[in-house]
């Protein structure tokens, strides 16, 4: 009974050293190959290429808001009650349209009556100036009346001016916005009459950078898309351009619109295309770019070798992106395989 325990024992032991062997054979075979193929590969293949000079301008979008740019609050210039109302809010209305007529009769009266005044002191002024040449009236008493008859031409002016004040007429051609009076209101000088909102002339301001400022100029087309017309592309043109920042350090941008398909109040975005015709930019291939853009690098390739190199980046069109500092024109760039790649290792290049 006990020597077959002890055969037992002894065939499990050998059982045991046998798969510790294998495993410790396996091992080795793998450290091997391991080996054998970091011999193999110490040239790491990739691709390359060269830096070259690019404008790839700039696109800026702001948010604003489209509004009219004219609107205008009419104001009666003259005191009465309202007899007719000719138009009211949402009315269209050219320069000069009456917009209400106010009561004049009272200034009609005195016009009347001081024309009659005028006519009158002009027949005193006459007879004056003859009795003056023979002598019968004084120097003085014709001035008096040349006084008198330009008072009169004066009342008179200011009374033709009444009359034509009780016509309220609109400034400006646009849609009415709003109205504050109905017929038998009682209107005073400097009273609210209507809001007109000039919708065929827009305009938008926004607000750019200091650095942007520098590179917008008067008359420069710029694009402007909004939600209520999804792939709708608008012009604007840049009209004029604050000279002095706010207390954020933003110039305000005035941009005239001019679409029919356009109203104030929309919101809108406008995209500035900003170029500099005198400056190139070093680009290279965004695919180029190892770690990210928060810790910019490439791999530069000298003597067959490759070097990690830290760069300053700038703008970019989505596959391109501008080198500003840490590279040069004549520089070689691996744009692929980088993922093999460690600082000094060899290279070789397949798109020669």
């Amino acid at each position: 009974m006990k020597s077959k325990i002890v055969i037992s024992i002894i065939i499990a032991v050998s059982i045991t050293a046998l798969i510790a062997w294998k495993l410790v054979d396996n091992k080795q075979n793998i450290d091997k190959k391991a080996e054998l193929s970091l011999a193999v590969n110490t040239i790491v293949p990739v691709m390359i290429e060269k830096p070259r000079y690019l404008d790839l301008g700039e696109k800026v979008s702001i948010n604003g808001r489209i509004d009219s740019k004219n609107e205008v609050a009419v104001k009666s210039k003259a005191q009465g009650i309202v007899l007719k109302k000719y138009k009211k809010s949402g009315d269209a209305v050219s320069w000069g349209t009456v917009i209400a007529q106010l009561e004049n009769s009272v200034i009609r009266q005195n016009l009347q009556l001081s024309e009659l005044d005028f006519a009158k002191a002009k027949k005193d002024v006459e007879r004056f100036q003859n009795l003056a040449s023979i002598g019968a009236v004084t120097v003085r008493e014709l001035e008096n009346a040349q006084i008198a008859l330009r008072a009169i031409e004066s009342r008179i002016a200011d009374l033709q001016d009444q009359l034509r004040n009780t016509s309220i007429i609109s400034p400006i051609s646009g849609i009415i916005n709003k109205d504050y009076f109905e017929e038998g209101t009682l209107l005073s000088v400097g009273s609210n009459v209507v809001d007109i909102v000039d919708d065929k002339s827009l305009k938008m301001y926004v607000s750019v950078t200091e650095k942007e400022v520098l590179k917008l100029k008067k008359g420069n087309k710029v694009s402007i898309i909004t939600d209520v017309h999804p792939g709708i592309t608008f012009t604007g043109t840049i009209d004029a351009i604050s000279p002095k920042s706010d207390a954020q350090y933003y110039y305000s941008v005035e941009l005239i619109l001019n679409s029919p398909q356009l109203q104030p109040g929309m919101f809108a975005t406008a995209i500035f295309n900003i170029d500099d015709n005198n400056k190139k930019d070093l680009i290279v291939s965004r695919d180029a770019i190892v770690n990210g853009i928060k810790d910019p690098h490439v791999f530069v390739v000298r003597k067959a070798k490759a070097y990690k190199i830290p760069i300053q980046i700038g703008s970019s069109d989505g596959k391109h992106i501008e080198i500003i500092n840490g590279i040069s024109i004549n520089d070689t760039i691996i744009k692929s395989g980088q993922i093999n790649l460690t600082d000094g290792v060899d290279v070789s290049i397949l798109n020669l």
